[in-house]
């Protein structure tokens, strides 16, 4: 429970042991295969049941099949009741499953199970499925079949005749506790996950003063110098993206590739402009990034800047690329609030993937969170991210910082991603709301057509940011301000 002024907001707790995960199983799209066109025209229910396999349920399905001597489940379990979110329904707030499961329709629903355990080797979910009240069949999924902290699994379907009727995909991840100091991770001196203070829109740089790379901005891009520059020119927050390079430092860079240039074996007379390869900045340590000569990806502008700095800035440090997140923490003055971006690549709705076999996700998190947690202070602090998952992680790892969901929506700018809460901004309304989170950051492309996903937003309390290129034009900020969203991200 938090108490600010008064009022009392009761909302989901953090992971607070260092042996207890939090296990979320999602299932969603054509998630569920029927062999035969009988059952295929059915409305299905599903109810995911945890239990520990070294111990004999009371009141099991499986009964007579467990020898009478089994030992029987302890009074205080290693595993907690799972609890769901239906993000496609109207009230998407985790809570008590039916009896008989929750209705779900391929490429229409979209369930969310979530349970919290203290034995991760020995959890087991059994999948019952129903039409009706009537049972129909069962899978198991068992500790062996989610090997990984991230993936998805393939489960058969059992009838009650134990013959096989079908199977259900199913996508899982796993939540590690935030490994560090307990002092600085559960100092609930400060918690700040659902609180905010209404007031006029805030202003918020993006990365700093704008994009420097494919436009005209005066500093470069994510730097020291650009945040600076923006807490200067009067923004309340400024917003500049993290990742991890290869030796998992976080580092200020919004692509995750850059041009390398390089030299071939043989001097080409004829080559007049120079050779470049690109590369994943996960796979360069953040000693390669400062001494490599660096492009960026997209097509350079004139006017625009350069990636590597030229001889007459080698003096100029706080305008250096790739600044470490602690240096940012420590040079930017601290009454500027800091919204980090959260960068984690995704899969695209064209097959495409911004940057596969990329680093694990809690693990990626944990060093920006330690990060954070150990140098930010009493600086404000709003976490942001275009990956709901990663968006989860923050939320349940710590209970400090505020995490704001980054969605694209409907848009013809940007290639969508494959994700749908990522797609759709009523869903995405719905999994901040379900999931804990302080609110979402919507995409302005959408919003200037439609802005009933601001008032789903606001009928769950949520807060309201808006990001785009269309905010560049002040009379879009002008716009935005008079709908009351929360704070504008635009470039200064």
């Amino acid at each position: 429970m938090q108490i600010t002024a008064g009022s009392s907001l009761i909302s989901d707790g953090w992971i607070i042991h260092n042996e207890e995960n939090v296990v979320l199983l999602r299932v969603h799209g054509e998630a569920l295969k029927f062999y035969k066109s009988s059952q295929r025209g059915k409305e299905h229910r599903v109810k995911v049941v945890p239990f520990d396999v070294r111990f004999k349920e009371h009141e099991s399905v499986d009964d007579d099949c467990l020898p009478d001597n089994d030992p029987v489940l302890p009074d205080v379990p290693s595993f907690s009741n799972t609890e769901l979110s239906v993000l496609s329904r109207e009230d998407p707030i985790f809570g008590q499953q039916y009896v008989n499961g929750s209705v779900f329709r391929n490429d229409t629903d979209y369930l969310v199970f979530r349970t919290h355990t203290v034995s991760l080797e020995h959890l087991a979910f059994r999948i019952e499925l129903f039409t009706g009240t009537d049972r129909i069949g069962l899978a198991y999924a068992l500790p062996a079949a989610l090997p990984d902290l991230y993936g998805k699994a393939t489960f058969p379907i059992i009838s009650l005749k134990n013959i096989p009727i079908g199977q259900i995909d199913i996508d899982y991840m796993l939540v590690k506790t935030l490994q560090m100091d307990r002092t600085i991770r559960d100092n609930m001196s400060f918690t700040w996950g659902r609180y905010w203070k209404k007031r006029t829109t805030l202003e918020v740089g993006h990365r700093g003063m704008g994009c420097s790379y494919t436009k005209m901005a005066t500093a470069r891009e994510n730097t020291v110098r650009s945040l600076c520059e923006a807490a200067k020119n009067g923004a309340d927050y400024v917003e500049f993206d993290v990742q991890l390079t290869k030796d998992m430092q976080p580092v200020i860079y919004h692509d995750f590739h850059v041009l390398v240039e390089v030299t071939g074996r043989k001097l080409d007379l004829f080559q007049q402009k120079p050779r470049h390869h690109e590369l994943a900045i996960k796979d360069l340590n953040l000693d390669q990034l400062h001494l490599l000569h660096l492009e960026h990806p997209a097509e350079r502008l004139n006017k625009t800047w350069r990636v590597t700095p030229t001889e007459e800035e080698c003096d100029q440090s706080d305008n250096d690329p790739f600044p470490h997140l602690k240096q940012v923490l420590d040079a930017v003055d601290i009454d500027v609030g800091f919204n980090i971006e959260v960068k984690y690549p995704m899969k695209m709705k064209d097959g495409t993937h911004e940057c596969p076999a990329y680093i694990e996700r809690n693990d990626f998190v944990d060093v920006i969170l330690r990060n954070v947690l150990a140098h930010a202070g009493r600086r404000r602090v709003i976490f942001s991210s275009f990956d709901p998952d990663v968006c989860s992680l923050i939320t349940l790892k710590q209970h400090v910082y505020p995490v704001m969901f980054l969605v694209v929506g409907t848009t013809t700018r940007y290639v969508p991603f494959q994700d749908i809460r990522s797609d759709s901004s009523q869903i995405a309304v719905n999994y901040a709301a379900g999931n804990g989170l302080l609110g979402v950051n919507f995409h302005s492309e959408e919003l200037l057509q439609d802005s009933s996903p601001l008032d789903r937003a606001v009928r769950f309390g949520l807060v309201t940011f808006v990001w785009g290129d269309d905010l560049n034009l002040m009379k879009n900020v002008e716009y935005f301000r008079a709908l009351r969203v929360d704070g504008v991200i635009y470039d200064r």
